[in-house]
């Protein structure tokens, strides 16, 4: 389901904006910590996600947006997920590779994982693509942007 392409994207990126719903209603949350585990499954470390694993608890159902805001282009992810606690056989799997990947410091704070089985992968990008933009000229627009929005932050 997910191209390689899709998965390197994902495993580059790394962060998805996550979208549940609970009793309440609808929950999006930010997620820096996603990564491609096979073709059909994304998973992300829990590490500050109350409301996430709430609504999880209510309806599996989940959609991911990941772009990348330089291309202007990324993936939307359909699927149900599935939280995995620290005295589960998955945690115990994964949590060596988030330790290489995020550190020491961060993997001490991951209280489990959340797997989605993908029901579907659709590409996203923006409208500019359709009237001809190439990804190149976007990609150096955007950072030209960001690069000025940073320097006024950081007071240069």
């Amino acid at each position: 389901m997910m191209t390689p392409e899709i998965m390197r994207f994902v495993d580059e990126w790394r962060l998805g904006h996550i979208a549940t719903i609970g009793p309440e209603g609808p929950n999006v949350s930010p997620k820096g910590t996603f990564q491609a585990l096979d073709t059909t499954t994304l998973v992300f470390a829990e590490i500050r996600s109350p409301q996430t694993k709430h609504n999880l608890a209510y309806d599996a159902r989940v959609e991911v947006n990941m772009v990348d805001v330089f291309a202007r282009k990324g993936a939307r992810f359909r699927g149900e997920a599935r939280y995995d606690g620290p005295k589960t056989e998955t945690f115990a799997d994964l949590i060596p590779r988030w330790t290489e990947l995020f550190g020491e410091d961060l993997a001490k704070l991951i209280k489990g994982f959340v797997r989605i089985e993908l029901a579907s992968v659709k590409p996203l990008t923006t409208p500019a693509y359709d009237v001809g933009a190439e990804e190149a000229e976007l990609r150096r627009a955007y950072l030209e942007r960001f690069t000025a929005m940073q320097a006024e932050v950081l007071g240069g």
